[in-house]
């Protein structure tokens, strides 16, 4: 037999060794080749989790989108809900119903011809609503904001607009008739204002003959304004500030003037007939006197005194507020 070189022997050697270690450790090695092999089936199995799941979303799209608008609907349906149940019940305040309309508004919704007379609308926020033919007679639209809002065909007759705000809205057409404003009032630019027939409150303005029956100017400014001749019938003038207002020959039959500061106001010839003056402030007899049907208004029991009306009259009066 031929002699084995001492290469060939050291190549036989070395075989020998692995092949020990590779009986020795043949479990070992044959679970980490498995482990590598259950790592990539995981992370194929992963990639495949995520393929699927993409393409169930996608799937869900529609449906998903189905579901958001039938919950969309319900809530408004919801919304018009209120709404109607406030204008059902005749209340003129109601939180439910400003929430609604927000949420409508700020929903796209259309809110054309919707019907809101008389409605406590203070500080509601209507931003670019769809208010065309839209009814706020009367309403109180105080601080309201309706920027970029279209109000064309609105009526807003005798709406308060005391600090609303309405820069960029559309009023063409809208009925602005007797509608009350203050000057922190905004209106669109170039709007004709002087065109609309809205009445500025302020003071030193001049609203001469006006007619405001049942005008609610509460807290309103007024000092030094014009106020002759105007009928202002059974208007609430609580909180207003009329110092050195000229009501000379005015109507004010009726009015209440709970709070109201008259002090230097002019009542020559004004018909305060049932006019309840028992809580008005700075009124002297004086004053008072150069008003007609004064002895038939009504006055605190201690100015009825003054006035030389009985006591009795006085506090009879008084009650009937």
């Amino acid at each position: 037999m031929r002699e084995w070189t001492k290469v060939q022997f050291t190549v036989f050697f070395f075989a020998l060794i692995v092949l020990a270690v590779i009986l020795g450790f043949a479990e070992a090695i044959a679970k980490w080749l498995e482990q590598w092999a259950f790592i990539e089936i995981l992370d194929a199995a992963s990639k495949l989790g995520v393929l699927i799941a993409v393409i169930a979303f996608l799937v869900e799209i529609p449906k998903r989108e189905e579901n958001l608008q039938a919950e969309r609907k319900r809530a408004h349906f919801e919304y018009w809900r209120v709404i109607d149940a406030a204008a059902a019940a005749g209340t003129p305040t109601s939180n439910a119903r400003k929430i609604a309309l927000e949420n409508l508004a700020s929903e796209g919704a259309s809110l054309r011809n919707v019907d809101l007379p008389e409605a406590e609308l203070r500080r509601i926020n209507l931003t670019g609503a769809d208010l065309v033919g839209a009814r706020f007679l009367e309403s109180d639209l105080t601080g309201a904001i309706l920027n970029r809002a279209d109000l064309s065909k609105a009526n807003l007759y005798r709406a308060r607009l005391y600090g609303a705000s309405l820069l960029g809205a559309n009023l063409e057409g809208a009925d602005l008739r007797r509608a009350l404003y203050n000057k922190q009032t905004l209106f669109p630019t170039n709007f004709k204002l002087e065109q609309s027939g809205a009445y500025l409150i302020a003071p030193y303005t001049s609203l001469a003959e006006v007619q405001l029956p049942k005008a609610i100017l509460w807290g309103a400014n007024l000092q030094h304004a014009n106020l002759q001749r105007a009928n202002l019938a059974e208007a609430k003038f609580h909180g207003v500030q009329l110092q050195n207002a000229d009501l000379e020959e005015a109507n004010l039959q009726g009015a209440k003037f709970r709070d109201a500061n008259l002090e230097g106001s002019n009542l020559k010839g004004a018909n305060i007939q049932a006019a309840v003056l028992s809580e008005a402030k700075g009124l002297t007899a004086e004053q008072v006197k150069t008003a007609q049907n004064w002895e038939k208004a009504i006055y605190s029991p201690g100015f009825s005194l003054e006035l030389g009306l009985s006591d009795v009259r006085a506090n009879d009066l008084d009650a009937a507020d």
